[in-house]
């Protein structure tokens, strides 16, 4: 009986196929340029990451004021990857492209890279990492020049640093600005 039991629950497990997980790869035509440029960015550090399970998008609004929001699996193949940007005018419509690229940047690294939040400051008060909650601009240019040159508020040569540091946490560079 426990023989015919077994054989019966053997059959029954291989009629059953697991059905293949088939994940999305869809880029919101505004936001292809900052995917594009984030993948560039890996090639650039040896990074192959692979263009499937991601889905970026515009949404009108997200919870808690959020300008961004990364939604990755738990596990190995339990859901489609999605970055959700917020449409509102302070999240996207009246921010400057650098801006706009930071905040892509951090949910792909949320999403491709699984970091997690940095809050880390340099002795300058400026954030360690592109990853801080706190993405207030970390390359922005200055939006209203005060001195000659503009140089005390444009963090455009910042760039550079925190895309390194996006792809390497452990980044012992410790940029002139920095202090």
């Amino acid at each position: 009986m426990k023989r015919a039991l077994a054989f019966f629950l053997l059959l029954a497990s291989l009629g059953c196929e697991k059905e293949d997980l088939v994940f999305e790869y869809r880029i919101n035509d505004s936001l292809k340029i900052y995917v594009n440029n984030f993948y560039e960015e890996a090639d650039k550090r040896g990074l192959n990451l692979q263009e499937e399970n991601l889905i970026v998008d515009f949404v009108d609004s997200l919870d808690e004021d959020l300008c961004g929001q990364c939604e990755r699996p738990g596990g190995k193949d339990e859901q489609q990857r999605k970055v959700l940007i917020s449409i509102t005018s302070a999240c996207w419509d009246q921010e400057p492209q650098q801006n706009r690229e930071a905040l892509v940047f951090h949910e792909l690294g949320h999403c491709l890279l699984n970091r997690e939040h940095k809050e880390i400051l340099f002795s300058s008060g400026a954030p360690k990492s592109i990853m801080t909650r706190v993405l207030d601009g970390p390359y922005q240019p200055c939006e209203y020049v005060i001195n000659d040159n503009g140089s005390a508020c444009n963090k455009t040569v910042r760039r550079q640093y925190y895309i390194d540091e996006l792809f390497n946490e452990n980044i012992a560079t410790v940029p002139s600005w920095a202090n």
